[in-house]
């Protein structure tokens, strides 16, 4: 089914309700951007801390935790342009681009969420590693 076909069979929404879902999704996508600065300054301060502490700094698992975050961080900005895009577009093409962009961008987080959970863990391990071996000091 195409979707021009798929739009005919869907019910007509009323001039108020169109009208207060397009404000609804103007809000989605601004919240979306707060996500993104929220995201940028985790990732700007994970960074900062990371150069402060050399302990942390040749840990190759901290920076691969604080590279996961701003794979995310990357991923976050692609979805909240794409969103912005879908919801300021006039005509179904500049929609679907959005919606392709904003999608793109939620791939790329969770690649950065599993890359920053697998760094986690390892740092879990050690530490829980360190932990076991001080209690068991001849």
């Amino acid at each position: 089914m195409d979707i021009q076909s798929e739009m005919k069979n869907q019910p007509k929404e009323s001039g108020n309700n169109k009208e207060l879902i397009l404000q609804l999704e103007k809000q989605v996508s601004v919240s979306i951007w707060i996500q993104t600065i929220g995201k940028i300054m985790e990732a700007l301060y994970l960074s900062e801390i990371l150069r402060q502490s050399e302990e942390l700094r040749t840990d190759p698992f901290e920076n691969q935790a604080v590279q996961g975050v701003w794979i995310q961080t990357i991923g976050q900005f692609l979805e909240a342009v794409g969103v912005t895009r879908e919801v300021l577009s006039s005509g179904t093409p500049g929609q679907l681009e959005g919606a392709k962009m904003a999608v793109l961008g939620d791939w790329i987080q969770g690649v950065g969420a599993i890359y920053e959970a697998h760094a986690g863990q390892q740092i879990v391990a050690e530490e829980m590693e360190q932990v076991i071996s001080n209690l068991f000091v001849p």
